[in-house]
């Protein structure tokens, strides 16, 4: 797990410094914004025209096994299919797969096919193929995130360590069926399954291709590969004997900008050469003069949030880390600082992510209204009435700047003097963190999928490697586990409210806000429809562009 765990937390980092040192984070006036289309049910849909979108980059690779960045990301969904998909609200639908029996109480799941499904070369998806898809995602390196519950298949670790050579628990019932045991009741299996990194290949393909397969890609998606000219565009194609229909577009053209040249996807998207971009830095501001676009903005499925070490002599009181949390004010703070674009956290999980209510949120417990802290047991090495802490952040970014010393300047009307220190070379920020000098940090948390447990899990687990608060609650272990295995969705989601509710309770973490998925399109854009995932996952199968659109 070596491996995965520092591949997991880079990105989780890498991420969100880009965000905070490319973002200006201005926003629409309407903080809760998101286009509205009109319906194919309202509106006959116009079918034909080519959809031009920017890549920032190069992908490395359109293997999804591989894949490891956004931009092949946004690729594979178009031109690859799973067992299972995601709708715009994260719940997992029929895709590859249609239908499904899930069997001996959540341990054992048993596919059935689409007939005419067939990849992009004209074969048959077949049974075999989907063994060998999943297969093959045991050995890649490095792992997919997806791993830790790919491993739940029963004889997935004895594969992967190379002592057998077949998955014990992926059997291919006939052409059509797929049998998939797992060691345990393993409520998320069926969520990792919708990711893009599980998406089907073609067996004899990949096998005749090898590493070629990620430059001449495969699928059974609604959009087949074309040419991919490195730092210039790839394009697709709508592929006609797609099983779910023809797709409503012709082609899909991406436009890579290597290195992200924002300048010049702006001129291009006001030119009319691309359809969408993503609102970054000063993009909503340059744009807001222009008429007929259509802006959509809603929460990621991520949390920014202050961890305590909750080991160390002057932060051990949960009662003292609720105060400091709720010292906080949010709405100032997004306000002042991101211009008001990003949501306040109040929970730790975002909204958006699939079973949670923001209804019966975890209360933040108030500042008595005085501020005084003198009395807290905690307060012990006081100087002259003053408590010194230290916070670290990975990032020092403008932004990281300019909230950190607003959340000092909050605390010190309680009596805290915050030290703030920033380490940006990632291995010396590990290296802190994971340290006995650590106090508090700053970090961003991405979900690897929509589900809850990609949050609890990782973070508040006692043996979670990404639990760097040394938070232990043998309550939360036990509900944890006991969530992953329930197969009852509302029993579920009570075990997650209860496993929220005793964190919120027990304060290792201040949740400070959520990130967002921002993306404008040209007006012509119809049936976009981005999750909390973000605007990469959405498939394009139906989108369309009204009449009177470019042609270019």
């Amino acid at each position: 797990m070596g491996s995965y765990r520092l591949l997991r937390l880079m990105f989780i980092c890498v991420g969100f410094f880009v965000i905070f040192l490319t973002s200006s984070c201005e926003r629409s006036p309407d903080k809760a914004k998101i286009i509205k289309n009109t319906s194919q049910s309202e509106v006959q849909a116009t079918k034909g025209g080519i959809y031009h979108a920017p890549l920032l980059n190069n992908p490395a690779t359109l293997d999804p096994a591989y894949v490891q960045d956004q931009y092949g990301t946004a690729i594979v969904q178009q031109l690859f299919d799973g067992l299972v998909r995601f709708d715009p609200y994260l719940l997992a639908l029929p895709a590859l797969a249609e239908t499904w029996q899930v069997e001996e109480n959540g341990k054992s799941y048993r596919f059935t096919l689409q007939k005419n499904a067939r990849f992009h070369n004209g074969d048959l998806v077949t049974a075999e193929d989907v063994v060998f898809s999943l297969s093959r995602l045991l050995r890649v390196v490095p792992s997919p995130a997806t791993l830790p519950h790919l491993l739940k298949i029963h004889g997935a670790k004895a594969y992967r360590d190379h002592r057998t050579e077949v998955v014990a628990g992926l059997q291919p019932v006939d052409e059509h069926v797929v049998l998939i045991q797992l060691e345990e009741p393993h409520t998320p299996f069926l969520t990792a399954l919708g990711m893009y990194q599980a998406k089907i290949v073609p067996k004899a393909v990949v096998l005749q291709l090898g590493d070629e397969f990620g430059r001449k890609p495969v699928g059974s998606g609604p959009f087949r590969f074309v040419s991919w000219e490195p730092n210039k565009r790839i394009q697709l194609e709508q592929f006609s004997e797609y099983f779910a229909g023809k797709a409503l577009l012709d082609e899909v053209e991406y436009r890579v900008y290597p290195g992200g040249e924002i300048d010049q996807i702006l001129t291009d998207f006001r030119s009319g050469e691309l359809d969408e971009m993503r609102v970054l830095g000063n993009i909503r501001e340059e744009l807001s003069s222009q008429k007929d676009l259509l802006w959509f903005h809603r929460p990621a499925l991520s949390l920014v949030f202050y961890g305590f070490q909750v080991n160390h002599t002057h932060l051990g009181d949960p009662e003292f880390r609720r105060k400091l949390s709720a010292a906080i004010n949010r709405e100032k703070l997004l306000s002042k600082i991101y211009s008001g674009q990003f949501e306040p956290a109040e929970r730790i999980l975002p909204p958006g992510m699939p079973g949670v209510s923001q209804e019966n949120k975890p209360p933040l417990n108030t500042v008595p209204a005085n501020g005084s802290m003198s009395s807290n047991r905690t307060l012990v090495g006081r100087k002259d009435g003053v408590l010194s802490l230290e916070i670290v952040s990975g990032s020092k970014s403008a932004f990281a700047q300019a909230e950190l010393n607003f959340v000092r300047q909050a605390w010190a009307e309680l009596g805290i003097d915050l030290t703030i220190k920033y380490i940006t070379d990632w291995s010396e920020f590990e290296a802190y963190i994971n340290s006995d000098q650590v106090q508090m940090y700053r970090y961003a948390w991405f979900a690897d999928m929509p589900d809850p447990d990609s949050f609890f899990y990782p973070l508040f687990a006692s043996s979670s490697p990404a639990n760097f608060m040394g938070f232990k609650d043998e309550k939360v272990n036990s509900l944890i586990l006991s969530a992953r295995g329930e197969s009852d969705p509302t029993a579920r989601i009570e075990m997650y409210r209860e496993i929220e509710a005793l964190i919120m309770e027990s304060a290792p973490v201040i949740p400070l806000f959520y990130l967002s998925v921002d993306r404008v399109y040209k007006s012509h854009v119809q049936g976009a429809q981005p999750s909390a995932l973000g605007a990469d996952y959405m498939p394009l199968h139906r989108v369309w562009l009204k009449e009177g659109a470019p042609t270019q």
